[in-house]
C-alpha cells in the first residue's frame, strides 16, 4: 500500500528503515492499548510499506549472492585435457 506522507523509501539506509520499523511498532502498541483504532490502521499502512521495502532489499541481496555462487561453479575450476 501507499501512504501519501511517506518519502522515497529507496533513498533510506537499511538502518534507518529498521529504526522506523521499531519506532512505528512501539507507536502501534501504544495506540492499540489506548483503543485508537483509526491511528492503528494508519500506522499499519506505513509499517507495511517499510517492511515491504526491507523484504525487497533482502530478496535483491539474496539474488546477488546466488548469481555470485553460480559464477563460482566447479565446472570452471576443472580443466580436462
Amino acid at each position: 500500500m501507499f501512504h501519501p506522507l511517506l518519502t522515497d523509501l529507496e533513498s533510506l539506509k537499511d538502518s534507518e528503515i529498521e529504526s522506523k520499523i521499531s519506532e512505528l511498532s512501539k507507536k502501534y502498541s501504544i495506540s492499540a492499548r489506548n483503543g485508537n483504532g483509526a491511528l492503528c490502521d494508519q500506522i499499519i499502512v506505513v509499517l507495511e510499506s517499510y517492511k515491504s521495502e526491507m523484504q525487497r532489499r533482502f530478496r535483491e541481496k539474496v539474488k546477488k549472492v546466488e548469481v555470485n555462487n553460480q559464477e563460482k561453479d566447479l565446472d570452471n575450476l576443472i580443466n580436462i585435457n
